[in-house]
């Protein structure tokens, strides 16, 4: 009976050993997906990968891809360190900037391939890459699902605002980046619109609701869920669903593609009925995760200038 008992102990600890290690390395999958790659200034940008070329990123800098002249500029984190971007003049002299933010494990040149079209309609753009991403500073600690990147939001609304001397600006994200604006604009009235492309709810919402291979049960989940935001030291930080509210008065644009395997439409369309007026949502059809601009091109610049040249008209002339 002695040795039964041990060998059931021995059993129970070690299914216990199991889970707290799939726990642990769900958690640390989520903090840190496989296209993670953070660098140094002197390394430079990640080269091309598979990843970006998936979603069609534009893999050097706007004058070599593009032909857009750009500057290299850096501005502090609210932590002092340095955040690192480029800033895209407009096409004309102009009062109006759009801050664009990248997905988690992302970089600056995730919103190249929309930038011709924002420069063309008369807008600065400022892409920049946020704390522990692309060549600005950090330890390499992974994402961490908007809680430092909406701060890094509003250091670059700050730079736009002030070293750029702009009146009006809009922010632009997609995925982490989208949560990341909603909750940037809900701490911040100086930004004067908001466009989330497939964001997420809540970063509970995103673990549990991730249908990426391979599922594991729900218990598990929400086990790796609360272990992520324990290591984020994010346990009392807002999730986007608790604050979208108060965007408004300014207006809000939710774009979601209805293929999204990575976050559900759902997440859009929860945020989008407790967002206020004026707010806007468009399903993509047959659009996958951060892809609404590969699968629809010209209705995702209809729909983007339009919502800004509305929400970014100096004041008298607004529509």
């Amino acid at each position: 009976m002695k040795i039964g008992r041990k060998i059931f102990a021995g059993l129970a600890v070690l299914l216990v050993a199991s889970f707290a290690a799939i726990i642990w390395l769900g958690s640390s999958f989520a903090l840190r997906p496989p296209w993670y790659d953070h660098r140094t200034p002197e390394q430079g940008l990640v080269p091309a990968t598979d990843f970006m070329k998936d979603w069609n990123w534009v893999a050097d800098d706007p004058l070599s891809s593009l032909g857009l002249a750009f500057e290299e500029v850096e501005f502090p984190a609210v932590d002092g360190s340095t955040l690192r971007g480029w800033w895209i003049p407009a096409s004309a002299p102009t009062k109006a900037a759009v801050v664009a933010v990248h997905g988690a494990g992302g970089d600056r040149r995730e919103f190249l391939r929309h930038t011709p079209l924002l420069h063309r309609a008369g807008y600065a753009v400022l892409v920049f890459d946020c704390r522990e991403h692309g060549i600005s500073d950090g330890e390499a600690r992974g994402v961490s699902l908007g809680i430092r990147e909406h701060a890094d939001v509003l250091s670059a609304v700050d730079y736009v605002l002030g070293s750029r001397a702009m009146q009006r600006v809009a922010v632009l994200g997609s995925s982490q980046g989208g949560a990341s604006v909603l909750l940037a604009a809900a701490a911040d009235p100086r930004i004067d619109a908001v466009i989330a492309e497939n964001p997420f709810t809540s970063i509970h919402a995103l673990i549990m609701d991730n249908s990426m291979e391979p599922t594991l049960p729900s218990p598990l989940l929400a086990a790796i869920s609360f272990v992520t935001r324990l290591r984020l030291g994010g346990l009392d930080a807002p999730d986007p669903i608790e604050v979208v509210g108060r965007i408004a008065p300014r207006p809000l644009l939710l774009m979601h593609g209805d293929a999204d395997r990575v976050i559900p439409l759902q997440h859009s369309r929860e945020l989008f009925a407790r967002a206020s007026e004026p707010k806007q949502l468009w399903v993509a059809e047959g659009a996958h995760h951060a892809a609404l601009y590969n699968a629809h091109p010209d209705e995702w610049t209809a729909r983007v200038l339009d919502f800004l040249a509305a929400a970014l008209a100096p004041p008298g002339l607004a529509r």
